[in-house]
């Protein structure tokens, strides 16, 4: 078992309880690694999700990375006026 498949088991099966079998063989691939991701953020491991595995998933990190630039900019934009 490659170490980061068995750091994967590892920090499931502290958090869950769940065997090494269910974990390897019955949870389903994408909900473990949110799982994981997960544990991770609660021990205080600053984390971002996986990159992008397809073409739409590229889009969309794209449209939302337009997006926040959009909002930043929104936001220097906006001026107070003293009442």
């Amino acid at each position: 078992m490659p170490v980061s498949e068995a750091q994967y088991v590892m920090v499931i099966s502290s958090r869950t309880g769940w065997a090494e079998e269910y974990i390897r063989w019955w949870l389903p691939l994408g909900r473990g690694w949110a799982y994981y991701h997960a544990a991770r953020l609660l021990d205080g491991v600053a984390m971002r999700f996986p990159m992008p595995s397809t073409e739409d998933d590229v889009w969309w990190e794209d449209v939302e990375q337009r997006l926040r630039q959009i909002k930043k900019k929104r936001r220097a934009d906006l001026t107070f006026v003293d009442q």
